[in-house]
């Protein structure tokens, strides 16, 4: 592919952790190459957070012009109905679906697209033949995503098939249970968040060459002075300079083998119960409700509460409120790391099926297990009696997103 003038750098992210790391990464490179053109494809809650933090990006409906418009629109349309999101425009949601699903068609014919999508849902979405049209339209020097499936994957495996350099970046621990690390395409380069994740990495077949330890360019932001004055600022609009509080930080939770109808939320608001009524009965102790960026919306929201805060995803970035907390509770998102590597105790709720049919924040040395909700209050109770763990290899020192910039530098100037 030649080379132009101004060389691009096209960078592909879903919302909640996978835009997080994008972002500051793209803006490394803004302030030490402005040479470079950077373009983002934010996918689903990831254009509101990218739009946010004041960078422009495309969204599927701006390239309903590489497909057949009519027939992407007459799927998506049919597709979304208990499809949508507040956080996702009805455009964009209509766009989404409506592409992927005709990549299904193109890609194993109507039939088997249809019986593949009844299976899977958007699980099953793999748009190798759009993102190759992504690829020709935008010309990008360097193709830069995350461990996301879906988009994020087919755009790397694209660009990989077109002999464009690509980078990866892996959010959390490489386990194997991340379908990045099985990959058969693999990008020229993966960016990880600590030595033992690049050696569990390189366990599965990656060549040494091709993982760099450079820390997760999302938790940066835990050591933005902006951050920390913001998290002291809610804490006094509050009222809670002398209070403890905790953070919930819930999500889905369901197991493979659940029945039919059973609701996927119900450990979640169970949880949020039990810490209300603990704070009701523990006039100490304040408490910030927070859940998945794609899923807040799908809860019941509570009556308001005294010394209870609901954060909403869309409307409150993650570090400032993450920072205005003394504890953490998490079945195993990603929300419990962060916290971690600001140095505040983490409590995971290791009995949650998130855990037992994911991964263990406690086995990786990151938090306090917890293994009953009964046992709660007093695991929380210890984790506030903590002083700030020293975490090890998991501390950042905020420049991450420089460190991955220096890599994806390294892949493109080499072809220039």
């Amino acid at each position: 592919m030649p080379v132009s003038a101004t060389r691009t750098i096209l960078f592909v992210a879903y919302g909640g952790g996978h835009i997080a790391m994008v972002l500051p990464v793209i803006e490394a490179l803004r302030r030490t190459r402005p040479d470079l053109q950077c373009r983002l494809l934010a996918l689903t809650t990831g254009h509101k957070r990218a739009l946010a933090a004041g960078v422009p990006a495309l969204g599927y409906k701006d390239l309903l012009h590489l497909v057949d418009r009519g027939a992407a629109l007459h799927w998506g349309k049919q597709l979304s109905e208990g499809n949508t999101s507040p956080d996702v425009s009805a455009e964009e949601t209509v766009a989404y679906l409506g592409i992927n699903y005709l990549s299904l068609i193109e890609q194993m014919g109507a039939d088997e697209a249809a019986r593949h999508y009844a299976e899977k849902g958007r699980r099953g979405f793999l748009p190798l033949a759009f993102m190759r049209r992504v690829l020709a339209e935008l010309r990008p020097d360097a193709v830069v995503a995350t461990n996301s499936p879906r988009s994020e994957e087919a755009a790397l495996q694209a660009a990989a098939m077109a002999g464009i350099p690509t980078l990866g970046m892996i959010d959390l621990f490489g386990l194997s249970r991340d379908p990045y690390v099985h990959r058969p395409v693999r990008p020229d380069r993966t960016c990880v968040l600590s030595a033992s994740v690049r050696q569990r990495v390189l366990s599965h077949g990656f060549d040494a060459d091709e993982v760099v330890v450079t820390g997760n360019p999302g938790f940066d932001g835990m050591f933005a002075p902006a951050n920390l004055e913001q998290a002291q600022a809610f804490r006094e609009r509050m009222g809670w300079q002398r209070h403890k509080v905790i953070l919930w930080a819930g999500q889905a939770d369901l197991p493979p083998d659940a029945p039919p109808g059973a609701d996927p939320y119900a450990f979640a608001a169970g949880i949020e119960l039990r810490l209300r009524e603990l704070v009701r009965r523990r006039e100490d102790l304040a408490l910030i409700v927070r859940y998945h960026p794609s899923q807040w919306q799908a809860l019941e929201r509570l009556p308001d509460q005294a010394r209870v805060h609901f954060s909403i995803p869309s409307q409150e970035p993650i570090h400032p409120v993450l920072l205005a907390c003394d504890a953490v509770v998490v079945q195993n998102s990603t929300v419990g790391l962060e916290s971690a590597v600001a140095g505040i105790p983490v409590v995971s709720l290791e009995y949650s099926m998130a855990v037992r049919h994911g991964f263990s924040l406690a086995q990786l040395g990151v938090s306090m297990g917890c293994e009953s909700t009964e046992a709660l209050p007093q695991a929380i109770d210890a984790a506030l009696a903590l002083k700030r763990p020293h975490l090890g290899e998991f501390r950042s020192d905020g420049q991450a997103a420089q460190r991955v910039a220096q890599c994806l530098l390294g892949l493109i100037d080499k072809t220039a």
